[in-house]
């Protein structure tokens, strides 16, 4: 069996629908007796969200928050990874929250506004309550995300809270976005701890096109769809044109075996981290 799994926007989502093409070659692979999933930085809700306008995918597993919230095929919870209390902390007293425009919190199923910034802005008629930061602080928050006018400004803030947030903060940047877990959660340890939760001894296939996707994309040895940032090519094993190409290329492929980079990978790195909740 064969673990695949590709990033949401700008991946499988690309001109706001995913291809026919795309949907079809999901379901060989499954036929295949392979298992397919999203891992996103988006949160369960907002993902749900996407889903209904531009129709279901299906999926065995889906990793949100950047890692930080897996969930079966269902979008049923199976485990999530807290923030802690300091991590916590030390983004809601940073500056990064003062200046940026909009910021999105995370907590289980339910997403909410930072009280005083803009609405959601992927889709702003996707309605949040807002949250005072008091509040926030009480929360058992998995992702906090912040938005920035610019990738300049983006990119400087990142690195800021980077280095505020040393060894209890992970953060992914994508494009103007900056999305903050709790340290070593990211896409590469969601899949990671689905595959030990499930028992599934296989290989893996992945694909990206952005700064969040990079750890999964180096440690499993995963492709670029051409869209992708230079950053993402650079780092890919191989540049597809689609997730639907990447996925019929691999169905009964014997050079995706053990032996591959993506193989190699996927046991040189089999160990754990036990930074989630559940099982």
């Amino acid at each position: 069996m064969k673990v695949a799994a590709c990033d949401f926007d700008g991946t499988l989502l690309r001109g706001g629908e995913v291809s026919t093409a795309d949907r079809a070659a999901i379901d060989e692979w499954r036929a295949a007796g392979h298992v397919f999933g999203i891992v996103t930085g988006r949160g369960v809700t907002t993902l749900l969200a996407a889903l209904k306008r531009c129709g279901p995918v299906p999926c065995d597993f889906v990793i949100c928050n950047n890692g930080a919230l897996i969930c079966d095929g269902q979008f049923r919870e199976v485990c999530r990874a807290v923030l802690p209390e300091a991590a916590r902390t030390v983004v809601l007293d940073h500056p990064v929250l003062q200046v940026c425009d909009q910021c999105l919190l995370f907590s289980g199923a339910e997403a909410y506004v930072l009280a005083g910034k803009a609405p959601y802005w992927i889709h702003p008629e996707n309605r949040f309550s807002s949250l005072p930061t008091e509040r926030a602080r009480q929360l058992p928050l998995h992702q906090i995300s912040v938005r920035y006018p610019d990738t300049v400004s983006a990119q400087a803030w990142a690195a800021a809270l980077a280095a505020a947030g040393e060894g209890l903060v992970e953060v992914h940047l994508s494009s103007i976005c900056i999305d903050m877990t709790a340290c070593r959660v990211n896409k590469t340890e969601g899949l990671r701890r689905l595959m030990r939760i499930r028992h599934w001894e296989g290989d893996v296939l992945v694909a990206g096109d952005d700064g969040n996707d990079l750890s999964m994309i180096r440690d499993f040895g995963g492709c670029a769809v051409s869209t992708a940032t230079d950053e993402v090519r650079r780092a890919a094993v191989r540049v597809v044109d689609s997730v639907g190409q990447m996925l019929r290329e691999q169905i009964g492929d014997s050079r995706f075996g053990a032996g591959s980079r993506a193989g190699k990978s996927l046991l040189r790195h089999g160990r754990m981290l036990g930074v989630f909740s559940g099982q």
